[in-house]
């Protein structure tokens, strides 16, 4: 059962600062050099737009003042050369506005997949660093005294488990086999005012009496695991640290 405490709270916003710092040095600079760069193509190409323009509307000049002196006589021919030229300039022009929006397109969608792609693995480098920081935080703050602090909010909530959490728990302690005993293991020893609390509080939510055995396991850092057959009751740093890697693995 997850519990949230300030130590976790703090712990959060600190991971989060460093997600932060870390997008702001290697993702949003080379966004930056990516744009700077196609800026420069677009500019490039355009540029050599107005060149081609320009150079068409120097031949149809130079064309103009040729047949200036033969106008009466090649009055037809002229039209049907700016007529040419016309649609020449507009193909071309149609030409390079289809290249650019393509090349446009294509840079957009590889630019958008490469952003996909390191923003998830920054995301998954940020968050493989918290856990790392967070289990050697909490391996710092395990004591005796945490372990018993966790067991009397273990006991709080088994006195107020939902109905469903409760049937499962009830169903759980009714397939256990004759002599079967309910395993709890903490991460420190567990004083006896501990373990009555812990033996009489899992009967009263199990709906029976149960025989129990306790053990010492400094894998859990601090809290409590309690096994009633196929049901796992647990409230540990441990099992809390392993939902949080799954969660990480998962997204």
């Amino acid at each position: 059962m997850m519990q949230l405490d300030w130590t976790t709270f703090i712990l959060e916003i600190v991971n989060f600062l460093v997600l932060v710092w870390i997008l702001q040095r290697f993702l949003y600079r080379p966004m930056l050099a990516l744009l700077d760069a196609r800026q420069q193509r677009i500019s490039e190409q355009t540029e050599r737009a107005e060149q081609l323009q320009a150079e068409a509307e120097a031949l149809q000049s130079q064309y103009q003042a040729r047949l200036a002196d033969w106008q009466q006589q090649q009055e037809a021919a002229r039209r049907a050369l700016d007529e040419e030229l016309a649609q020449l300039r507009s193909s071309e022009l149609a030409a390079l506005q289809k290249t650019l929006a393509d090349e446009e397109a294509k840079f957009r969608v590889r630019n958008q997949a490469a952003t996909a792609t390191r923003e998830a693995a920054l995301v998954r480098e940020a968050a493989g660093k918290a856990y790392a920081q967070t289990a050697a935080m909490l391996q710092r703050l395990a004591s005796p005294a945490l372990t018993s602090a966790i067991v009397d909010i273990f006991l709080e909530d088994l006195r107020q488990l939902p109905e469903p959490e409760q049937a499962a728990l009830h169903k759980a302690a009714a397939g256990l086999i004759t002599a079967s005993a309910v395993e709890i293991a903490s991460a420190h020893a567990l004083s006896n005012a501990e373990q009555v609390g812990l033996t009489q509080t899992l009967s009263a939510a199990s709906g029976q009496a149960l025989s129990f055995k306790f053990a010492t396991d400094p894998a859990l850092i601090a809290g409590v695991r309690a096994v009633v057959g196929e049901c796992q009751l647990h409230a540990n740093l441990a099992d809390e640290l392993a939902f949080f890697r799954r969660q990480i693995n998962h997204d």
